[in-house]
């Protein structure tokens, strides 16, 4: 018999059942439609010896210190810096939109707090967001979302 019984063993259901388990003191019956705990983030050593993402490469992000220690119980990490730079104007510039992005893109030396302003003078009201268009716009504007996603958008998407 078991005091818990969690479908699913991807990060939050491994996560739920080993907090149960060690904080709670109480049995957990972890089941999973795969043969492996992890989900997508599964990896393993191919034929060969090599490790190979199953499922494709995962990246897990995070600036909090605690998870960081949490999950280091459990798993070795590997250093990497993910960096995403977009084509725009000619320059290559870093995305998500940020205080490097604005300044390189415009030529400018803003503060963080130039910077909210800069976003706040060009956002547009959305009475209803419906669409990612809709975030984006909210949030920088649509002359950075022309710039930015809408390229992309219709390039994945049609």
């Amino acid at each position: 018999m078991f005091d818990w019984l969690i479908v699913g063993a991807g990060f939050a259901g491994s996560v739920l059942a080993e907090r149960i388990a060690s904080q709670r003191q109480e049995s957990v019956l972890l089941i999973d439609r795969r043969n492996h705990i992890g989900g997508n983030a599964y990896d393993c050593y191919d034929e060969a010896g090599i490790l190979v993402h199953r499922y494709g490469p995962h990246i897990f992000h995070t600036n909090a210190r605690s998870i960081i220690d949490y999950l280091s119980q459990f798993t070795e990490w590997r250093p990497y810096e993910h960096r995403v730079l977009a084509s725009v104007d000619g320059k290559l510039l870093p995305i998500p939109i940020n205080l490097d992005t604005i300044n390189r893109l415009y030529d400018l030396e803003l503060t963080p707090e130039q910077l909210e302003e800069f976003f706040a003078s060009r956002r547009e009201t959305v009475e209803e967001v419906r669409t990612a268009e809709d975030v984006v716009v909210s949030t920088v504007g649509r002359e950075l979302y022309e710039k930015f996603f809408r390229g992309y958008t219709r390039k994945q998407w049609g």
